[in-house]
Order: structure tokens, then C-alpha cells, then sequence
């Protein structure tokens, strides 16, 4: 993506949700089972990225809860605001960097639309430009529910929800989850999924930026193999 939009942030917060996923069932389990079992081991220190996905999915102050607040909000919205209330619930986030923030980092941010997450693979920025209108689900319960009763299981499975009564799906009709939240709770019910089983991780290792056929750009592979190791 030339500029990173609502899109990537959903893209990236599924990464992080992923990787922390491995951090659990692979690093954390495996070193507590030698522990467990007095297996001779040399402890291994990993990055840790629950303050990364807690920067995104808090309930109270993370980067979803602003955009669906802003979304709710009387009046006229603005995509710029979004970043206002950010600036106010997460500047002090040493993950989350936007022109508020102290340092030269800051400072090479638009101070109206862009702010920078730093992730587990590496620092993104992102412009909040089209974030309200790509958060708010239009697609009302009434349709969904509509879609859900035909006889295409493809459709069925889209809304699994609504094989609930309709008082049971949502307390207000007519204000369903925001885009955000819907793919936060899905990527939730992934995670669970995937806890429930035995994993098994592949990485692929991306030879250049360019993504040319016939580059290997040499310290990219030695970064990209050191710190993915863990999944690899």
C-alpha cells in the first residue's frame, strides 16, 4: 500500500494477534513445560506484543473503541478527530507515536491525519483519512437476518449469529458492531480456534522490497530470519 489506511490496520492487527498467539503456544508453553520437566534449557528473552494488540483492541482507550466512539458521535464527523482523541487516550503509548508525540519521530507525521504504530515486524504509519465511512456497517440486522434464512449455507455462514433468536443477536437493532469490531471479534474467535489445537508455523521470508523475482537483498534475509525466528 502507498498509504496505509484502515485497511492495513486491520491487516496488521491480525498479524499481531497471530504472533501472539505463537509467543503463547510456542515460546511461553515450551518454556514452561522444561521448566516443568528440570530439562537443562538456556532461557530465551522474545518481544512480547500484548501492549501492541492491547494498543488496538482496548475496550476503554484503544485505537477501535476511538474510531466506533467517533463513529457514534451526534453531528458532523470527521476523519481528523479521530486522531484528536487518539493523541488524548494514547500519547503516552511508547507503541503509538503522531506529531503530539516528543521526539523527531513525531514530527515527520501529518499533525491532522497520520500516526505511527510500532509493530511487532517493524514502524507503520498510517492516515485515518476514510476511517469513519470504512468503519460503519451498513448493513443492518434485519438484512442480515434475511440473508441468513436462505438456503445458500455459504450466505448462512457469513452471519452465524443470527441461528440466535433476534432479542439474543443485539440489544439495538438498528446499531450494529462497526466494521472494527466485528473484525476484532472474529479475529477472537480465531484465536480460540486456533488455541484448541496443535499448531504447527510456517514463515515466508520476503527476499527484497521490491518484490522482484530475482533480488535477495542479503540483510534483509538475516533480519527477517533472526526476527521471525520464533514462527519459522
Amino acid at each position: 500500500f502507498q498509504t496505509n489506511s484502515f485497511e492495513q490496520l486491520c491487516i496488521n492487527f491480525c498479524n499481531e494477534k497471530l504472533q501472539q498467539l505463537v509467543i503463547e503456544l510456542v515460546l511461553k508453553r515450551e518454556q514452561e513445560e522444561y521448566a516443568r520437566e528440570g530439562i537443562p534449557w538456556v532461557n530465551i528473552d522474545y518481544f512480547n506484543n500484548e501492549a501492541i494488540c492491547g494498543l488496538i483492541e482496548d475496550p476503554n482507550k484503544g485505537i477501535i473503541a476511538v474510531l466506533d466512539e467517533e463513529c457514534l458521535r451526534p453531528g458532523k464527523q470527521e476523519d481528523k478527530n479521530i486522531l484528536v482523541h487518539m493523541n488524548k487516550k494514547l500519547a503516552s503509548h511508547k507503541h503509538f507515536v503522531s506529531s503530539a508525540s516528543f521526539g523527531a519521530a513525531g514530527k515527520q507525521l501529518n499533525r491532522e491525519t497520520e500516526f505511527q504504530i510500532s509493530h511487532y515486524a517493524g514502524k507503520v504509519v498510517y492516515s485515518v483519512v476514510g476511517f469513519i465511512e470504512k468503519n460503519k456497517d451498513t448493513l443492518f440486522q434485519d438484512l442480515k437476518r434475511l440473508l441468513y434464512g436462505c438456503d445458500r449455507q455459504m450466505l448462512k455462514d457469513m452471519w452465524p449469529e443470527h441461528a440466535k433468536s433476534e432479542s439474543e443477536v443485539t440489544k439495538r437493532r438498528d446499531d450494529p458492531h462497526s466494521t472494527a469490531t466485528s473484525y476484532k471479534i472474529s479475529l477472537a474467535m480465531l484465536v480460540k480456534t486456533l488455541s484448541c489445537n496443535e499448531p504447527y508455523h510456517g514463515r515466508c521470508i520476503n527476499p527484497n522490497i521490491m518484490k522482484s523475482t530475482a533480488d535477495f537483498d542479503t540483510r534483509l534475509l538475516i533480519w527477517s530470519t533472526t526476527r521471525c525466528s520464533t514462527s519459522v
